[in-house]
């Protein structure tokens, strides 16, 4: 009860029109309980007291009363679809802003296709209870008062006899919902697990031919699907052996009242009218309870859902705003870690981290697979806090600076561009959506992008594939570089930007990239020297520590791993000018390495 409670509390807002769509179904239910009751005065009157002249007047009854229903069944139908609808959409809208909010936690340990059957599936089955079941619901509550109001009003003894029936009714329907309920769980799990599946393997389809693997992945599917479907078996079982339990009693139910109605008929308890009529409000009786039992197995399924949708509304994200954060009106870019450490799940990835990058200047992070580089910038967009430590920004810590402000003063480039299925001048303007053309062009000359934007056949306006299928690497760098200056960043971070392009492409980006790093306070995590030779300073990580700080100069002196590194790429060849690293021909070979 308390789920439904919090369901309606969604229609706050539409309770006018609820009480209207109820209003509705009253009249619609009222005109049809006209029919039985005129039927009895037809065979009274007409038929048996011979009134002819009466015949013509009930059918005028009769016609208007089916006339009334019709209109008013469609605007009760009107009316409750327009609420299902908002209703849909203020879910939709609350779940896809709780997501926006959510922290990268949270998608780690969550699948994909289990948000994407929040988002339709659950919500589908919400929709189809609200729209469907509960406004049956509620009409066959409604039918049912009037149904035997009427029938108590004809013959109380008859009544009474008939409603014998309730108690199996309801303890059959009771019996099916509290076997439908954890089937229905089941397959609304089963259904994430099938949506799932087939989103990671539409995404993963190169790496599925690459492999060969398309039979094995199609026998896994009908493992998972086979799963879905054995559980709707199981549930279509249970259906078919609760379900007709009810039509059964309300068979027996005609069966009392030929038998019983007949006899009281005989005695002249009642007329042949009201038996009629009886008959006919007994058949109106058959509906509301397949209709309720219906309802039964909509609502156990409804029920499933909305546990999962309200399960992921309640889930507060890990990330807030402080109550009391602050929004600096300019960011200098003085970035501070102090004593970092920071797990995931139980183990630490970044120990006793500390370092400064002051404004203006380039820190470049090289480092193992795994040591913590990118986990380093995650945490200075505070996509993750921190366990232990302090990191600030400008001398504030970032958990006291908005969040929205935090980021928005920061540009990242990352190594895996991401591009959305819209307009290239879309895509660029991601971060400032009112920017104008002038300022879109603007950013993509200063990226090296206007030219070969201009040679799409249309241009800003060309509509580029999902994830930007159709652009080379070079070209979604570019755009991914127009994207992050248009936003004039105080702090650029560089989150491996060129490791997926060709030698000569990373050299050209690299220009391009030192034109816009200048008077920002940028951040280079890298795995080529190339990238981060010039660098005030460079920091190596192994295993969530700096092992090694220093220049470029001083590392090589150091003779340490960054020193090897160096060694590995340029060749291993004897370094003749020792510290003075800027001669010509070094520097041009050290630039041509892949």
């Amino acid at each position: 009860m308390k789920i439904l409670l919090r369901l309606f509390s969604y229609l706050k807002e539409h309770t006018l029109l609820i009480l209207l769509g109820i209003s509705f179904s009253l009249i619609a239910v009222a005109a049809e309980k006209v029919n039985p009751y005129v039927s009895k005065l037809i065979v009274d009157r007409v038929l048996i007291n011979r009134e002819f002249g009466m015949l013509g007047y009930y059918t005028i009854i009769l016609a208007s009363a089916i006339t009334v229903r019709a209109v008013f069944l469609y605007l009760r139908h009107l009316s409750f679809e327009y609420i299902s609808q908002k209703l849909l959409y203020k879910l939709r809208s609350v779940l896809y802003t709780k997501l926006q909010f959510q922290s990268f936690e949270f998608f780690d340990k969550t699948p994909t296709g289990l948000l994407m059957n929040r988002m339709v599936g659950d919500l589908n089955a919400v929709n189809q209870f609200v729209n469907r079941s509960l406004i049956l619901f509620l009409q066959s509550v409604i039918s049912l008062a009037f149904t035997i109001s009427i029938m108590i009003s004809l013959n109380v003894k008859l009544t009474l006899i008939i409603l014998l029936l309730v108690p199996a009714i309801a303890f059959n329907m009771r019996k099916m919902s509290k076997v439908l309920r954890p089937l229905y769980r089941k397959i609304r799990t089963a259904s994430e697990n099938l949506t799932t599946f087939v989103q990671e393997d539409i995404t993963g389809i190169r790496v599925i031919k690459a492999f060969g693997r398309e039979k094995e992945q199609s026998d896994a599917f009908c493992n998972v699907a086979g799963e879905m479907a054995s559980t709707n078996i199981a549930a279509a079982d249970a259906r078919a052996k609760y379900g007709p339990l009810s039509s059964y009693f309300m068979e027996v139910g005609l069966i009392i009242i030929l038998l019983v109605g007949g006899y009281f008929a005989i005695k002249g308890e009642i007329s042949i009218g009201d038996l009629v009529a009886f008959n006919g409000y007994m058949l109106m009786l058959r509906n509301p309870i397949t209709h309720m039992v219906g309802m039964v197995n909509q609502w156990e399924h409804a029920r499933a859902s909305m546990e999962k949708i309200f399960e992921l509304i309640d889930d507060e994200p890990a990330i807030q705003n402080d109550p009391g954060a602050v929004k600096p009106a300019e960011v200098n870019g003085l970035i501070k870690f102090e004593n970092v450490y920071f797990k995931y799940g139980d183990e630490y990835v970044l120990k006793d981290i500390s370092f400064t990058v002051r404004p203006g200047t380039v820190t470049a992070i090289m480092g193992t697979t795994g040591s913590g580089k990118s986990t380093i910038i995650n945490l200075i967009e505070r996509f993750y806090d921190i366990d232990k430590g302090k990191i600030t920004i400008d001398n504030i810590d970032i958990k006291k600076i908005d969040l929205d402000t935090l980021r928005k003063n920061i540009g990242i480039i990352m190594q895996e561009v991401f591009l959305f299925s819209d307009t290239i001048e879309s895509n660029i303007a991601f971060g400032v959506p009112d920017a104008s053309r002038e300022q879109v062009i603007r950013a993509a000359k200063i990226a090296d992008a206007h030219d070969f934007i201009m040679d799409m056949p249309n241009g800003y306006d060309t509509i580029i594939g999902e994830r930007g299928v159709g652009l080379s690497g070079g070209q979604k760098q570019r755009i991914a570089i127009a994207r992050a200056i248009i936003t004039n960043p105080s702090i650029l971070i560089l989150d491996d930007a060129t490791s997926s392009v060709d030698m000569e492409t990373e050299r050209e980006i690299q220009e391009t990239l030192s034109k816009v790093m200048k008077g920002r306070t940028t951040i280079i995590i890298a795995h080529r020297v190339s990238s981060v030779m010039h660098a005030d300073q460079i920091l190596f990580l192994e295993d969530g520590v700096i092992v090694e700080r220093g220049t470029h100069s001083e590392l090589i002196e150091l003779g340490g791993r960054y020193y090897n590194i160096y060694k590995e790429q340029l060749g291993n060849f004897d370094i003749e000018c020792g510290t003075n690293l800027c001669c010509k021909s070094r520097r041009m070979r050290l630039q041509g390495v892949n």
